[in-house]
Formats: structure tokens, sequence, C-alpha cells
């Protein structure tokens, strides 16, 4: 028994022994499964290296230029044989690298030419000693990853950022050179304890947004230290190369040159703080705060950076005062969502203020250009005249004329203002618009030179019942006139002219009337309309644009929609009225002037094209509506009646615009006035006859006239010759008084009580 028990056992162990051999050799067999792979001797393409690979291979690529878009979806090593200057993978517009397994590992490449170098969507994967420079939109895209090392990394003159985080945590960027990227070198947005250490910015930087328990440490912004605080308070810096804090209070920022960077100083829900005689110039954005409250910003140059001078967005109280702030690319200040803020005895140098929907903000005694910054807030019946530039906010009946508005970032904007008028300005050469408004209803443009602005020479945006007339529209850099999703405005007699991108372009409005502008030499369209519609279109001169129209998605009338009594070529005919297109091959068998054969404008068509620009068809002006005269009307009993000086007051009961001033003549007579002046205590507009030549019986006045409603203007007019007389010394007219003072006859005699019939009009 024993002895069988003996063999028994030896057999026992003999199975246990081969069994336990045969597990051995299944792991090594296991381990020898992960194998190296070569690019291009195995597989031609990485892609199919990758395909083919199993999870831990090695796939090696050696040197030479790789032209695809390479999707990594198992855990694997991709490496260069002999370093990025060897092996250049060309993603050719898409993503070069794709990371969609964990545990990864990038490395040793030239990657350039993708929308992203390397888009990572894993986690725990490595990307290191890559040349990720050149064309790429973003250098290195992480979303919703986390626990991945980014080291010792070339990332470099990407278009947009080298390192974008947005939602991931954990992740280590080390030891990486980052250069030059057009937009941020590091971009964290949403993200938890990153760690970002021994990084050496150049021209570059680091942005934060809603990202909090960051270790940022021993980094260089172009070889000063890049510093970075969170949920400090009562501290001093100076002599930065870059400054961000987050949730911080009481820092004070002082003495530094802040330049080449992507935001000079960032505040981040940051409380408290002082920026004051620092150089913040050529960075991206100057100084940007969000969310941060009760801050001071004085005695700063603020210069040349790319976008904005001062970034001011939901942050209030804070005040900004005695800075000069120039040059700036985008706007020299912003403020959005962000109110009760102090910005003051400031000085703008090619510069200027943007507002947008923003309240309670103090803004006074500013410079543009040597020229008062007018703000105005809740604000009714001023006039303005002298500026550098303009912004109102929620006010009404304004009037803004014969200004100057030039090398500033918006000439004029209104933001919720109604019932202004903007007349007799020059406003050009600005940064981005010429006249912007934003959510403002019955305002008149009139009568301006709006050009060469960078972008629109008038933006409408979601404002309705406009009127934009005979203004000079011309080289702006986009749109003549941009309207979005504004209806119902007016736009007539405008010569627009030369805009590089559309004369007017209409998205997303509807039932304007367009008629009698010169719309030429465009550099794209001459109208483009996207989702607008029953826009009203007619009497326009199209000419020389590259494409006379777009009407992408829309519906409009392109001719007018009544029948109108006009002059051509001598004679009268009553027609419906369309546009003159330079390339219109119809013809004119009756002789009207209109084109028997429609013009086709994509679905729509212009059913009476003109034969020639409309400025050949005689249509006869209305007259002015009551609104826009004063008028005395003629008397019953002129007479007697004698040429004399009058002297009166005038106050209107609603805003009168007026270039001229006509005179009633007694019958028979040369009746005419001789001179004008109607003045208040801060501005005259003088009118003077120049003999009986044209229309003798108007004068016009060096300005135009704008009588605010139920303010008291002093009056005076010379008559030559014989001019009807209101006997009465205070007169009613439909739209307000006139009242005399004083009139001295050509004999001496002085009356209390003779009053010249006149008409002001334009």
């Amino acid at each position: 028994m024993s002895g069988g028990g003996g063999a028994m056992m030896c057999k026992g162990k003999f199975v246990f022994s081969v069994f336990a051999s045969f597990l051995i050799l299944t792991a090594f067999a296991g381990v020898s499964a992960a194998k190296t792979i070569y690019v291009p001797d195995d597989y031609a393409k990485i892609q199919w290296a990758v395909d083919n690979a199993s999870v831990e291979d090695t796939i090696v690529v050696r040197d030479g230029v790789y032209v695809e878009n390479v999707v990594v979806n198992k855990k694997l090593t991709i490496k260069s044989e002999n370093g990025s200057a060897y092996c250049i993978v060309d993603g050719s517009g898409s993503d070069v690298f794709t990371l969609e397994a964990d545990g990864i590992r990038i490395e040793g490449f030239t990657i350039t030419g993708g929308y992203n170098g390397i888009y990572i969507c894993s986690n725990n994967n490595t990307i290191i000693n890559n040349d990720i420079s050149s064309n790429n939109w973003e250098g290195i895209d992480i979303r919703y990853s986390n626990n991945n090392i980014i080291s010792k990394n070339n990332i470099s003159s990407n278009n947009d950022h080298g390192i974008d985080l947005c939602y991931s945590n954990n992740n280590s960027i080390s030891e990486n050179n980052i250069c030059s990227n057009n937009d941020e070198g590091i971009y964290l947005y949403s993200c938890l304890n990153n760690n970002i250490s021994n990084n050496e910015f150049i021209n570059d930087g680091l942005f934060v947004y809603y990202s909090y328990g960051n270790i940022v440490e021993d980094n260089k912004v172009n070889g000063k230290p890049l510093v970075y605080l969170e949920g400090k308070s009562d501290e001093f810096i100076y002599n930065a190369g870059q400054v961000i804090l987050v949730k911080c209070k009481n820092i004070t920022i002082m003495n530094s040159e802040l330049t080449n960077t992507d935001v000079g100083i960032e505040l981040f829900e940051s409380d408290d703080c002082l920026i004051s005689n620092n150089n913040i110039s050529n960075n991206d954005h100057g100084i940007d705060l969000c969310y941060s409250n009760n801050n001071s910003i004085s005695n700063n140059d603020i210069s040349s950076n790319y976008w904005y001078g001062i970034d001011l967005s939901f942050s209030n109280n804070n005040s900004i005062s005695e800075n000069i702030i120039s040059s700036n690319n985008g706007y020299g200040i912003l403020l959005c969502y962000s109110n009760n803020n102090s910005i003051s005895n400031n000085e703008f140098i090619n510069d200027g203020l943007f507002v947008y929907y923003s309240y309670g903000n103090i803004v006074e005694n500013n410079t543009v250009n040597g020229k008062p910054l007018v703000y105005l807030e809740d604000e009714s019946d001023k006039i303005i005249d002298n500026a550098g530039q303009i912004i109102l906010v929620r006010c009404k009946n304004i009037t803004v004329m014969n200004a100057e508005l030039t090398n500033t970032d918006v000439g004029i904007e209104l933001f919720e203002s109604d019932n202004c008028l903007i007349s007799n300005n020059n406003i050009s050469s600005n940064n981005y618009y010429g006249i912007l408004l934003w959510h403002s209803n019955n305002n008149s443009i009139f009568n301006n030179i709006i050009s060469s602005n960078n972008e629109h020479g008038i933006n409408l945006d979601c404002s309705n019942n406009n009127s934009i007339s005979e203004n000079n529209i011309c080289s702006n850099n986009d749109e003549g006139i941009y309207l979005y999703g504004s209806n119902n405005n007016s736009i007539s007699e405008n010569i627009i002219s030369s805009n590089n991108d559309d004369g007017i372009y209409l998205y997303g409005s509807n039932n304007n009337p367009i008629s009698k502008n010169d719309i030429s030499s465009n550099y794209w369209h001459g109208i483009f309309l996207y989702d607008s519609n029953n826009n009203i279109i007619y009497m326009n001169n199209f000419i020389k644009n590259t494409y006379n129209t777009d009407s992408y998605g829309s519906k409009n009338i392109w001719n007018s929609t009544e029948p109108i009594t006009y002059t051509y070529k001598g004679s009268n005919f009553t027609n419906y009225m369309g546009n003159y297109w330079d390339d219109y091959t119809g013809s004119d068998a009756n002789g009207d002037g209109i084109g028997e054969t429609p013009y086709s404008i994509d679905s729509d068509k212009d059913n009476y094209p003109l034969i020639e620009r409309f400025e050949h068809y005689f249509v006869e002006t209305p007259t002015p509506t009551p609104a826009q005269i004063f008028d005395t009307g003629r008397p019953e009993n002129p007479y007697p009646s004698i040429s004399g000086k009058f002297i009166g007051t005038i106050k209107a009961n609603k805003k009168i615009i007026a270039t001229k001033l006509y005179t009633y003549a007694c019958e028979g007579t040369g009746g005419h006035t001789e001179h004008a002046l109607i003045c208040n205590s801060t501005w005259c507009a003088e009118a003077k006859w120049e003999g009986y030549k044209e229309d003798w019986m108007n004068i016009s006045f060096n300005r135009t006239v704008v009588l605010m409603p139920h303010e008291t203007y002093n009056i005076t007019i010379v008559t030559g010759s014989y001019p009807q007389i209101h006997h009465t010394s205070s007169l009613k007219t439909e739209n307000g008084w006139i009242n005399c003072t004083e009139f001295i006859d050509a004999n001496g005699k002085k009356y209390n009580d003779w009053i010249p019939a006149i008409m002001l009009w334009s």
C-alpha cells in the first residue's frame, strides 16, 4: 500500500510539475506577444501598423514624411527611430494623432499640418519629446481626459492654443518649450488639480477660466517668472513675465514689464487688488478681469495688445483711472455685463471704449485722441458736437452732429438708445465700426461721411425703424451697411461704394425699404441677404461689384411697391421702378427707361430694372412733413411790411431738424432773408443770402439746426425787401412758438409785434 501510495504521489507531483511548466510557458508566451513593428518595413503607413498591432506593441517609425491621420484605439507605444527632426507626420488639415485608448505613448515626432496636432480623449497617456508646431490649429487638445503626461515637447507656432485642456484633471505638463502660439500657450477651461511646472513660455503664456486647485510653479515667461496665485491675499508682485490671480484678495502688482505673453495680468474671481505703474503691451490681452470686483487699475501704459487693452467681463465696482490706453487692436476697454465701474481720466490714443449689457458705469473726463470721450447713460435731449468717441446707453433724443470721430474703436455706439439723430459727422478710420446700433430704434443717421472703418461702416443689430439716408459710405473693410435681425429700417439715397465686402448685408432682417443708393466697386457683394425677407430694394445703382447680389434663402421685393411718376429723357411716365444693374442685357422698347425683361436674382427677380442709373430719372421730392419743419405759415394780412432786423425766440414742442430758412415774400416783391442766426448757450448756426441766383428764397445754415423740444433758442433775422409779416408778439405754430422781442425796420422804427413769415426745413 505504501509503495502504491508512493507511486501515486509521484504521479501527482509529475502532473503538478507539467501543469506548472505549462503556466510558465504560457506566461512567457504572453510576454513575447508584445512585439515591435517597423514603419514602413512592416506596414507602409502608421495607421496600418496601428490597425494590425496588439495591445502594448511598440511601433517604430523610420525617418521620412508621413501624410496621414492616425487614430490610436489601443494601448501602444508609437515612436520615431531617430527623433523629431527626422520623422514628420503631416495631418493635412485633420487631426494628426487621435488618442482614444488609455496608456498610449507618442514620442519623437514632428507633428504638423493638422487641425489638432494631438487630440486626447483618454487617460494615462504620455506625450514626450515631440515637436508640435507650424500650422496645426491646436497643438495638443485634451478633452475630458485625466492623468496624462505632457513633457519635454516643443509646442510652437500653432494657429490657436499650444495646449488646450477642457474638463481635464490631474494632468502633468512639464518641461515643455511653448512658443508663439497665436492664442494661449496653455488654456485651462474648467480643469482641476493639474500640475504645470518648469515650462518655458516664449511670446506665450497661460490663461485660466473656471479652473481651480492647479499647481503652477517654476515656469518662465520670456525669461521672467510666471506668477500664479490661487486663494492668496496680501502679497506684492513685481518684475513678473505674467501674472494670474485666481480667488485672490488684496494683491498689489506694480512696476512690471508685462509684454509678449497671452494676458499680461489676469484676475479671475479676485477682488480688492491694485494694478499700478506697469507697462502692459504687445500681449494678446492686456488686463483681463472676469468676475472680479473692487479692483483699482491706475497709471499703467496699456498699448498695442492684440485684443483688448482692459477686458471687464462680469466685473463690478472697479476703478480704472489715469491710464494711457493706446493702439490696442481690439477695444481699449471692454465692458461686458459689468456694472457700476468708474472709468475716469484715462487717455485713449487710437483706441476707445466698448459697452455691452453694462449699466450704471461712471465714465468721465476721458479723452480720445485729445478730444472728449462722451458717454451718456439714461440721458435725453442733449446735443453733442465735439467728441473723440460717443457712447449712448439707454438714452433718448440725443443729437450728434458736426463731429470728427476717427481712429477710435467705434465712432458712435448706441446701446438701447432711441430717437437719436446722427448727422453731418465724419466717422472714419475706426478699429471696428463707424456707427453701431444695438437694440436701438427710431434713430436717424443722416448726411454723414462714413469711410475706411476696419469692419462695417454702419452696423444695426436687433435695431428697428431706423432711418439711414444721404450718407457717403465708402471704403470700409467689411460691409458698408450690415443689418442683423433688424426690421423696418429705411435705407435711402446713400452713396455706398468701394467697401471690401458687401455694400449692404442683411441677416435675419425684414421689411427694410432700400432706395437710391450707389452700390459700386465692392470686393464681394453689392447686397448680401441671408434669411432676410420682405425688404424693399429699389432705385439703387449696382456697379462694378464682384457679385451684385446674393439673396440666400431670402424673398424680397426688388422694385417700388407703388407706381412712381418720373421724368425720363424729357418725357413723363408713371410706372413701378426697380434698380440699375450694370450687367443687365435687356431692352427698353417703349423708351420709358424700364427694361422689358426682369433681372434674375437667385429665387427673386427685379421686374422693373432701370436702363440707366437712377440719377437719370427725375422724381419729384415730396414736401417735408410737419415733423421735420418749423413753419409760421403765411399770415392772413401780411401788411404793413418793410425790411428790418427781427430779434426773438423759438421754442419747439418736438425735435426740429433744419438746414435751410425759407422766407415768405409779399406778392410781387423779392422778399428774402439777408442773414439769420439761431443760437443757444453752446452753439450758433448762421445763414447768409448769396443774391438772386438759383433758389434765392432759401438760405442754408453753416451747420444743421436741431431744436430740441421745450428748449428756448434765440433767433435773429435780417430781412431784405418785403417779407410777409405776422403782426403779433407771440405766434403759435403746429410745432411750437416763435416770439418777438424786437423788430427794427429799415427806418429805425421799433416794434414788439412783428414776426417775419418763415419756414425752417431740410
